[in-house]
């Protein structure tokens, strides 16, 4: 059997589109979303780049000078994850960017779950506070709901 014209069989997370369909505007609130991730994550890497000791206080989980570099290298992912996000929309191109919004939301989403489970690895092995856990696991589950709701309007 052939196969279908309207799905990529290599990409089964991103079906692809007939070149002649036409694409709506996305919804307020995926566009909301998207807004909210990007901006969010674009300031939490700044912020881990810029004064990565300072960053780490407000979520309860001070680290050594010595050990500074860690939050930098996390702040880097953040800072591109967020740019790739906020300049995937092309309105020139067919689609109007949604392929390339859809894939920058699921590397969002994809390190957000990761994090997540490190967070939990972290709080099980003791090596993280409940305090700290919380805050960095609340916000990284908040990231994957905001990718969601990017995805859910696309």
């Amino acid at each position: 059997m052939a196969p279908s014209p309207t799905h990529n069989q290599s990409e089964p997370l991103l079906p692809s589109k007939l070149a002649n369909e036409q694409f709506s505007s996305l919804s307020t609130t995926s566009t909301t979303a998207i807004k909210a991730l990007s901006i969010l994550r674009i300031a939490v890497g700044a912020s881990c780049i810029i004064a990565p000791r300072w960053s780490c206080a407000l979520f309860q989980f001070p680290i050594p000078a010595a050990y500074s570099v860690m939050p930098r290298i996390f702040g880097v992912r953040d800072l591109i994850l967020g740019e790739l996000l906020i300049t995937a929309e092309n309105k020139e191109s067919p689609d109007g960017g949604r392929r390339e919004i859809k894939r920058a939301l699921w590397a969002n989403i994809g390190a957000d779950v990761v994090d997540v489970g490190s967070v939990l690895f972290g709080l099980a092995t003791g090596t993280v506070g409940r305090a700290p856990a919380a805050i960095f696991g609340g916000g990284a589950a908040a990231f994957v709901i905001l990718g969601v709701l990017g995805l859910r309007g696309l």
